[in-house]
């Protein structure tokens, strides 16, 4: 009889590909929940067992669950998006199935309920106000200071999240967002938005299991206004005090916002005055995070979210303690990618363990400024922090991108 791993959706690039072939690795036939499967290239290339649902609707998600059912046996319910955990959290409680308290995760999604809950608790994070016009957003802005931070209430990737420098940035950024009906996915989009301080220092990720911290990630962000993660270490090379003051500022934050099931990725800035919250994310990292952690230390998260949704046990021991840096490329204008030159050059570095293309040639590309303009990446591994990165920028040296110039009306595309 089959044994069924349901995925609602899948996140576009990264770990829902992986997280499909790790339930295979496990014994179990992976299916995928999706309005549209033709936005993940995988779903094909890995032949990937589909059902066409309207995964917007909770309804919908449960009929195909239980028809599933009928056909075999479901072991487990989960997500790779962002947008799409708190429906199989909820899927996963009315079937009686391992899964977080879909509340937990529904509330945790909701960045400026974040905020409030945080800030009641003591535990520290940017000021910040919710405004629902550009003229509020601006008044507000005046009350903090500039420079700081407009986005979405909502969403992931840094998409919609940008820093304004003065009142004329923050309404022509507040009128852009507020005048969006509808995110990415299609879903309906908040009419509300964040205004809140800009918190400097070095950005860092948390990721948890439960409330046990598996490791602490460094980012690396490119040029603002924009807030395009570009790369990653891990572990990240801190002090002793640093990570115990990262460590225990992500645990009260966990247990404050009600998580503290499986795994969760919070990110924050460490500032002079020390640790803050920037958002927590109740899900695995992206970026292909998981995948540093693997490499490091030997825990592959992806398996182990598995094994926790499926019922089994799950194990976070670190067999080994190694360096892992991965790097994103981006175009640096925008046209039509002609040619990619360096792969193969790439790849024969020593030290460097993956070179992924996400876009072929003859994507035309147009900056988002967010996730969505990273086309590929090295991934690196050292027995030194200096070993991984001097490959990761070696195998990136080696990489050519041409961009050929758009045709004319490639705007309105």
């Amino acid at each position: 009889m089959t044994n069924w791993l349901v995925f609602v959706e899948s996140n576009t690039s990264g770990t829902g590909r992986l997280f499909a072939k790790a339930a295979r690795e496990q014994g179990l036939t992976p299916v995928l929940l999706s309005l549209d499967a033709a936005r993940y290239p995988y779903v094909i290339e890995d032949n990937l067992l589909t059902v066409e649902v309207d995964t917007r609707d909770q309804h919908s998600v449960l009929a195909a669950y239980r028809k599933l059912a009928t056909d075999g046996i479901v072991a487990g319910i989960t997500s790779s998006s962002e947008y799409y955990i708190a429906m199989a959290a909820s899927i996963a409680e009315q079937m009686r199935l391992p899964g977080p308290e879909p509340g937990a995760i529904q509330r945790c999604r909701d960045k400026a309920w974040q905020r409030y809950q945080l800030r009641k608790d003591n535990i520290p994070v940017p000021d910040f106000y919710l405004a629902s016009s550009p003229i509020a957003a601006g008044e507000f802005a005046q009350r903090i200071g500039y420079p700081l931070v407009v986005k979405p209430v909502s969403g992931s990737g840094s998409i919609g999240v940008r820093f304004c420098r003065n009142r004329e940035q923050v309404l022509a950024h507040a009128t852009h967002l507020l005048e969006q009906t509808a995110n990415e996915r299609g879903s309906a989009a908040a009419a509300q938005i964040l205004i809140e301080a800009y918190a400097g220092g070095t950005e860092y990720s948390v990721e948890t299991f439960g409330l046990e911290v598996v490791g602490i990630t460094r980012k690396y962000l490119g040029a603002l206004p924009n807030f395009v993660e570009m790369g990653h270490d891990h572990p990240a090379i801190l002090s002793a005090e640093e990570r115990e003051a990262m460590e225990r500022v992500v645990r009260e934050t966990l247990k404050s916002l009600g998580l503290g099931w499986g795994p969760a990725h919070t990110e924050l800035k460490l500032t002079e005055k020390g640790p803050v919250i920037i958002e927590v994310n109740p899900r695995l990292a992206g970026g292909f995070i998981p995948e540093l952690v693997r490499f490091s230390c030997g825990v592959d998260l992806i398996r182990e979210t598995i094994r926790f949704v499926t019922s089994k046990e799950v194990s976070l021991t670190k067999k080994y303690q190694r360096y892992s840096s991965i790097r994103f490329l981006l175009p640096e204008e925008e046209g039509i990618i002609s040619g990619i030159w360096g792969i193969e050059e790439a790849k024969a570095v020593s030290g460097v363990e993956s070179v992924m293309l996400y876009k072929p040639n003859g994507w035309m590309f147009r900056p988002q400024g967010d996730f969505r303009d990273r086309i590929g990446h090295v991934l690196a591994c050292g027995n030194s922090p200096g070993e991984a990165l001097e490959a990761v920028e070696e195998a990136m040296r080696k990489i050519t991108i041409n961009v050929s110039q758009a045709p004319s009306n490639f705007g309105d595309q």
